[in-house]
C-alpha cells in the first residue's frame, strides 16, 4: 500500500510544469500580437508614403504646367515647390517639405533627363506589404522588391 507521503513526491513538479507551459503560451500569443501590430504599423506608412508621394507627383505636376516660355519645366530643387522662384508672387504647389514615412528622413529626388527634379522615392530598402490595388500610373509598384523602388514621378 501507498502511503501518504509516497503518493505527494510522485506529484511533485507537476505544478511548476503547468506554469510553465502557461508561460510558453502566453510568450506566443504576446509574439504573435506584436507581430501584428508591426504589420499593421508598416501598412499605415505605407499609405502615409502613397498620399505623400502622390502629394509631390501632384506638385511637380502643376509646377510643370505653370511653366512660363522659355524657363526649365521642372523645378531645380524640391524646395521650388514651396516658393516658385519663377513668378514675383509668391506661388506654392507644397506647404512643406514632407519627411519620408517610411524612414522619417527626407525624400530622394529623381533627376529629370533635362535637369531639375521629376519625382521622389523612398530611400528605404525595406519589402512593401501592399503588392495588389495601386492607382493605374503606379502599377509598376506591384512589382517592387522594396520602397525604393516606388518611385512618384511626373512624366508628360
Amino acid at each position: 500500500m501507498v502511503t501518504r507521503f509516497q503518493s505527494l513526491t510522485r506529484q511533485r513538479g507537476v505544478a511548476y510544469f503547468w506554469a510553465l507551459l502557461m508561460v510558453l503560451f502566453v510568450t506566443l500569443g504576446l509574439g504573435k500580437l506584436l507581430e501584428d501590430v508591426a504589420r499593421s504599423n508598416q501598412r499605415t506608412r505605407e499609405a502615409e508614403l502613397l498620399y505623400t508621394g502622390n502629394l509631390y507627383r501632384d506638385a511637380i505636376r502643376q509646377y510643370w504646367q505653370s511653366t512660363p516660355i522659355g524657363a526649365k519645366p521642372y523645378p531645380e530643387k524640391l524646395e521650388n515647390l514651396l516658393r516658385d522662384p519663377r513668378y514675383p508672387v509668391i506661388r506654392r504647389y507644397l506647404r512643406r517639405l514632407y519627411p519620408d514615412p517610411v524612414t522619417g528622413n527626407a525624400f530622394l529626388p529623381i533627376s529629370a533627363p533635362d535637369g531639375g527634379v521629376m519625382g521622389v522615392r523612398s530611400a528605404s530598402t525595406r519589402k512593401p506589404v501592399k503588392v495588389v490595388g495601386f492607382r493605374a500610373n503606379q502599377t509598376t509598384f506591384a512589382a517592387a522588391r522594396s520602397y525604393q523602388q516606388w518611385e512618384f514621378t511626373y512624366a508628360p
